[in-house]
């Protein structure tokens, strides 16, 4: 009887932590945390993707315009050309060309 009453007031010795831990509850954190980096790597991704096309279209945009502006000044140059060989062949410093009907 005695042994009985000692043992039911004795109250138990410490209880390690990981068995107090509500491990449920760090579960659910856990997750939280999971679908928290998840969306901000998606988001990550999906705004490199769009960056990375307008960074591709404006590339392409600019490469275009240096084309554009290149034949525009070779044409520009050729008309000057021209222009100079009439005014040339106008004066009679030039002969007059062998080549007929060529614009």
């Amino acid at each position: 009887m005695l042994r009985s009453l000692i043992l039911r007031q004795a109250k138990p010795t410490s209880v390690p932590w990981y068995k107090k831990y509500n491990w449920y509850s760090f579960a659910l954190y856990r997750y939280k945390v999971y679908d928290a980096i998840w969306r901000v790597s998606a988001t990550a991704t999906i705004g490199a993707c769009i960056y990375l096309g307008v960074v591709v279209v404006q590339t392409w945009n600019a490469s275009v315009h240096r084309t554009w502006q290149h034949y525009a000044r070779k044409e520009r140059e050729r008309a000057e050309l021209m222009d100079f060989i009439r005014q040339a062949r106008e004066k009679g410093t030039l002969p007059p060309s062998k080549v007929t009907g060529f614009e």
